[in-house]
């Protein structure tokens, strides 16, 4: 029984060692470095994981839907779609720490509002709203809302 106690602690530590994301040499993976917000939406458009083309969309329009301000994040980028299906992207890389903070929380707002709008417009859209993707790195976050999520998470996970 000793001997088992004993044995416990460097059980757990193994298994939690054994829980990081390794490369094939061993090393904790390096994540690739994040593309222009332009060529990150069109990697996912290419990738196929929407119901439709999603739009760039003027700043002053997506920051009217997410509660922001371009000072936010002057480099942000929307895309919508037609307004038929919930899909869409932001890519927001944000200016300071005070606004990383400030875009996630309307980011969560605003998947918030729309499983809302959703949920009497277009029910079958809902569960892609639960599902949505929102990743940080860095100052840098984007919010994924995909028909198909596994193509989507595809791309983003060589980013985030």
């Amino acid at each position: 029984m000793k001997k088992l106690l004993l044995c416990l602690p460097v059980l757990a530590l193994l298994l939690l060692c054994a829980c990081g994301e390794k490369a094939a040499s061993g090393a904790p993976a390096v994540k690739e470095e994040l593309p222009a917000p332009e060529a990150l939406a069109a990697e996912l458009q290419a990738a196929g994981a929407f119901a439709e083309e999603l739009v760039l969309t003027e700043n002053d329009v997506g920051c009217f839907l997410y509660g922001l301000v371009e000072s936010d994040a002057p480099e942000m980028r929307y895309y919508f779609s037609s307004g038929a299906v919930a899909d869409e992207i932001a890519i927001l890389p944000c200016a300071d720490d005070a606004a990383l903070e400030k875009v996630k929380s309307e980011c969560a707002t605003r998947l918030d509002l729309q499983n809302q709008l959703f949920t009497v417009y277009k029910p079958e859209e809902v569960p892609k709203l639960e599902k949505a993707l929102v990743l940080q790195r860095d100052r840098t976050v984007v919010l994924c809302v995909a028909t198909d999520y596994e193509k989507a998470q595809a791309v983003l996970d060589r980013y985030f």
